[in-house]
C-alpha cells in the first residue's frame, strides 16, 4: 500500500485512499469535534464564518484534546507521513474545517506552501497534509476540489488576501489557477467517512460552499519532516502556528488508539 501511495503522490501531488479509518473511528471524532464546539469556546481556537456565529475552523485541538492527540499518532497515517516525507515526523499544524450545512463558506484556490514559507518559515516543501473526511463528501456538499500535478509549481511570492471571507492567507491568482487547471485538470475526491487525502502541500486546492443540508467536516493535519522546521518562530499568532523547533518526533500509537475510545466518547 504504501509503494503505490507514493507513486500516487509523485504523480499528482496527492494520493486518496477511501476508507483509510474506520467508520468508528471517523465516529469518535465526530463526537469529539460537536463535543468541542458544544462546550467553552476560546476565540482564539475557534474561527468564524463572516456571520459571526458558525464556526469554520477549529485550531490545533491536538494541544487540548485526548482524542485528536491520539489521532496524530495512528500508525495508519504516521506511517505513510513518514514514507512520503522519507524523515521522521512531528505535527506542524492541525484544524478541523467544518464546512457547515448551509452556511460554510468557500475556500478559495490556493497552495498551502508559500504561507508556510514566507509567514511560517519553513525552509522547504516536505511536508505532507492529511486531509480525514469526518462525514462523507459527495459531490453536493462541498468537496475538496484538487489540480493534479500543480505541485511542480512554484508561485511568486502571492499578497495576502481574505477575498472577502473571514480567513486570511496567501491565495492564488486567477491566471495561476487558470494555467495549472489547463494542464492538470480539476478532480474531487469523494468517499465515506474515514477517507484519506495525502496532499503535498504546494498542490493548488479549494472548495465552493457548502449549500447542501449536509456537513463536510475534515480534519486538515499536516506533518512536517524533522529535517525541515522553522528557522525562525512564525509571524502568525502562536494559537494558529506554535513554535515547532523543540517538538520531538511522532511515535506510533497503538492500531486501537481510537477505537478503544468508542465506548467512552460515544456514549457521552
Amino acid at each position: 500500500m504504501l509503494h503505490d501511495l507514493v507513486t500516487d503522490y509523485r504523480r499528482d501531488g496527492f494520493a486518496f485512499r477511501p476508507g483509510l479509518l474506520s467508520g468508528t473511528e471517523a465516529l469518535v471524532l465526530v463526537r469529539e469535534t460537536e463535543r468541542l464546539l458544544d462546550g467553552d469556546r476560546p476565540a482564539e481556537r475557534f474561527l468564524l464564518e463572516k456571520d459571526g456565529t458558525t464556526v469554520r475552523t477549529i485550531v490545533n485541538p491536538h494541544l487540548f484534546s485526548n482524542v485528536f492527540d491520539r489521532l496524530i499518532g495512528h500508525p495508519a497515517l504516521l506511517a505513510a507521513a513518514r514514507q512520503l516525507l522519507d524523515d521522521d515526523v512531528y505535527v506542524f499544524q492541525m484544524g478541523v474545517n467544518n464546512k457547515a450545512s448551509f452556511n460554510g463558506d468557500v475556500w478559495f484556490w490556493h497552495q498551502d506552501y508559500p504561507g508556510y514559507h514566507y509567514d511560517d518559515h519553513i525552509p522547504t516543501s516536505n511536508m505532507v497534509n492529511t486531509l480525514i473526511f469526518l462525514d462523507e463528501v459527495t459531490t453536493f456538499n462541498g468537496p475538496l476540489m484538487v489540480v493534479p500535478g500543480s505541485y511542480h509549481h512554484v508561485p511568486e511570492r502571492p499578497e495576502v488576501s481574505d477575498k472577502g471571507t473571514s480567513y486570511s492567507f496567501r491565495y492564488a491568482d486567477n491566471e495561476t489557477v487558470t494555467d495549472q487547471v489547463k494542464q492538470g485538470g480539476i478532480v474531487a475526491p469523494t468517499g465515506p467517512a474515514g477517507s484519506v487525502i495525502f496532499m503535498h502541500v504546494n498542490t493548488l486546492h479549494g472548495s465552493t460552499a457548502n449549500l447542501s443540508p449536509w456537513p463536510r467536516r475534515m480534519i486538515t493535519l499536516t506533518y512536517n519532516a524533522m529535517s525541515n522546521k522553522a528557522t525562525s518562530p512564525s509571524s502568525r499568532s502562536r494559537h494558529i502556528v506554535y513554535d515547532d523547533r523543540d517538538l520531538p518526533a511522532l511515535v506510533p500509537a497503538a492500531a486501537n488508539c481510537l477505537e478503544e475510545l468508542a465506548g467512552s466518547v460515544l456514549a457521552r
